[in-house]
Parts: structure tokens; sequence; C-alpha cells
């Protein structure tokens, strides 16, 4: 079997409980399990991070410039945070962006992190994905959505800016401390991320 047919017959294999219907998670419920293989070919499964505190997805996807730019600030908040117990991984829904193409992408760009090829795109249809550089906050006591959208309002399509509210962070102070997040769902900026199935289904509605 094909690498690409393991990697999506895994996917859905873990995803069985999602729908196609649930295209867009929103922050208080569950997030299903889900097992994905890294840029460097290593299996990669959510539940099985049961025993961190806090998840962070990040959705990346090769050329973008905000990612690229978010990426910096997303390490500085992993060195604070992982030694708390939270886990962080970026998940590439890119349909074009092959296993070279973001081994390539995460060496040229010293890119550490595990980089979740999603190329049957089932987790980023379920996650309810549109573009790149969104974050999701994940709660493994009982695998809830804490937070989606940006690390921080510092980023927009024009510049770059001083943030004043940082989402990201404060989302996992609150997780950390077992709080209610104060502001569960953010909007953001990023590339837009092509869904053909989405599209297709969305079409015969």
């Amino acid at each position: 079997m094909k690498d690409t047919a393991k990697r999506a017959l895994l996917a859905l294999t873990m995803t069985m409980g999602l729908t196609t219907a649930a295209l867009a998670i929103e922050p208080g419920q569950g997030v299903e399990n889900f097992r994905l293989l890294d840029q460097q070919g290593k299996s990669h499964e959510l539940h099985s991070l049961s025993d961190r505190k806090a998840v962070v997805l990040m959705v990346q996807g090769n050329g973008c410039p905000i990612v690229r730019q978010a990426l910096p600030a997303l390490a500085e908040v992993r060195t604070q945070y992982r030694s708390q117990g939270v886990e962080f991984l970026l998940l590439n829904s890119n349909l074009q962006d092959t296993r070279e193409l973001v081994a390539k992408e995460a060496n040229e760009f010293k890119i550490d992190f595990p980089i979740l090829l999603d190329d049957s795109q089932l987790i980023g249809e379920a996650l309810g994905v549109v573009r790149t550089s969104e974050v999701f906050v994940i709660d493994p006591k009982g695998w809830q959505l804490k937070y989606r959208g940006p690390m921080d309002d510092r980023l927009s399509y024009e510049r770059q800016r001083p943030a004043k509210n940082h989402y990201l962070t404060d989302a996992l102070d609150a997780v950390l401390a077992g709080k209610p997040v104060a502001t569960p769902y953010a909007d953001g900026v990023g590339c837009l991320v092509n869904f053909p199935e989405r599209a297709h289904k969305t079409s015969h509605h």
C-alpha cells in the first residue's frame, strides 16, 4: 500500500465518528481522535496525549507568509508553556503540499514543530479549517475545544502591529488553571485552504 493511501486509511479509521456535516467545531464541542503522520514519517495520535495539560494545533501551509511570520511567536509560546505540559503541533491540510515539500519548507525555515499531513483533508474538514495560522486549543480532559482563532491580533494582511490581545496565552492560562476561556473564539488572518470536496458538497445542498 502506498504511503499516501496508508495515511488516508489511518485518518479515516481514526475519524469514523466525524460526520461530513461537522464542518465547524466550536469551542465547547468535543474533538474526535485522529492519527496522522508528520513530515518525518512519525505517527501522532491526538488522544495519546491524554497526559498533557493542553494541546495546541496550528494550521500550517507551505509558502504562506502569515504562517512564516507567526511561527517564531508560536515557538516563544511553546518555550513558555511546554514545561507546563502543553503539546504543540502543526496541521497541513493543503492537497498540494506533499511530505517532501513540507519537509523542505521545514528545513528551509527551521520549523522544528511536527507538521501533521492531512492529505485526505478529513481532519481539516472535521475541524472546519478555512485559513492557515488559526490555532486550536484542546483540553485533554474530555477532549473539548477551548479556543480557536489567531494567536493574537498582531498580524494583519497589510502590516504587523503590537498585540493588544494575546488570545492563545490567555486561553492556555485559563485551561491550565481550570477556568473558562474568556475569549473562546476570535477572527484572524491567513492563507485560504482549498477543500474541493467541501465545495462539492456545498454546491449540492
